[in-house]
C-alpha cells in the first residue's frame, strides 16, 4: 500500500516559496506580453535567432498556456515539467545563434529557478530529490 505525505510547510516556508513563484510568473507573463506587443528589444532579439517575428504570438500563447499550467495547483508539476522543455528549447535557440553564455544559459538558470517553489512546496518532489537529510 502506497502512503501518503501530508506534511504541511512551515508558514515562512510557505510565502518564501509563493513569493519566488510570485516572480517567476510575473516574469513569464513580462515576457508573454512582450512577444505579443513586439518592442524593438524583442524584435532585435529574434532577428538575432535568424527567427521571424510572426512566430512571437505563437511562442508568446505557448508561454502562456504553460505558465497556466504552472499556476494552478493541481497541474503545477506538469507545467514546470513542460516549462522545462520551453526553456531547453530557448537555450538551444540561443546558442544556435551564438548569443553570449549569459544570455544562452539564463533560461536554464530561470528553469531551475521555477523548480524551486515546487520543491518547497511538494512533499512527493522531496520524496524524488532528496537533498537534505531527515532531521
Amino acid at each position: 500500500m502506497q502512503s501518503v505525505i501530508t506534511t504541511h510547510p512551515y508558514r515562512s516556508t510557505l510565502w518564501t516559496a509563493r513569493a519566488i513563484e510570485g516572480l517567476v510568473v510575473l516574469f513569464m507573463l513580462f515576457d508573454v506580453v512582450g512577444k505579443y506587443l513586439k518592442p524593438e528589444p524583442v524584435v532585435s532579439a529574434f532577428a538575432r535567432q535568424g527567427m521571424p517575428i510572426a512566430l512571437a504570438p505563437v511562442i508568446a500563447t505557448l508561454l502562456l498556456m504553460l505558465t497556466v499550467l504552472y499556476v494552478l495547483p493541481r497541474t503545477s508539476v506538469l507545467g514546470a515539467v513542460l516549462l522545462t522543455g520551453y526553456f531547453g528549447g530557448a537555450c538551444a535557440a540561443n546558442l544556435r545563434a551564438g548569443f553570449s553564455p549569459f544570455e544562452t544559459l539564463f533560461p536554464v538558470m530561470f528553469g531551475m529557478l521555477m523548480w524551486v517553489p515546487l520543491y518547497m512546496l511538494e512533499p512527493r518532489l522531496r520524496t524524488l530529490l532528496p537533498f537534505t537529510t531527515a532531521e
